[in-house]
């Protein structure tokens, strides 16, 4: 295997954490994966930090959450994932697309940025 195959197998591997940590609910894989400095951009339009994101990762009352379409590239210490998320709350069903970006900080992989989308009906 290449560096960059190796690096792309660990990208698709914490975006499969940090979506089973959006399944479980579960804070502390989360706070491993981002990076101190994480920004997101949610569908609202509101910007969040880590510390934010890791009170309510999912954003409201979730009955179930599913991932699709993931891909991952890498371009040396930069790398993006992307997929489709599709949400069932309570009273509404929710489909999303996302875009990840990691960056590697002393040989270490972490999420820098996401950016979610709504996807129209």
């Amino acid at each position: 295997m290449t560096a960059q195959t190796d690096d792309r197998a660990e990208i698709l591997r914490l975006d499969d954490a940090w979506n089973d940590a959006y399944r479980r609910r579960n804070r502390a894989p989360l706070a491993e994966i981002l990076a101190d400095d994480f920004t997101g951009f949610m569908p609202w339009g509101e910007s969040i930090t880590k510390a934010k994101l890791l009170v309510n990762p999912t954003g409201g009352v979730v009955k179930s959450i599913s991932f699709s379409e993931q891909e991952a590239r890498v371009f040396g210490d930069t790398a993006i994932s992307r997929g489709r998320l599709t949400l069932e709350m309570d009273d509404h069903r929710t489909d999303q697309r996302f875009l990840r970006v990691f960056a590697k900080r002393d040989g270490t992989w972490r999420a820098v940025a996401v950016s979610v989308t709504p996807v129209p009906n």
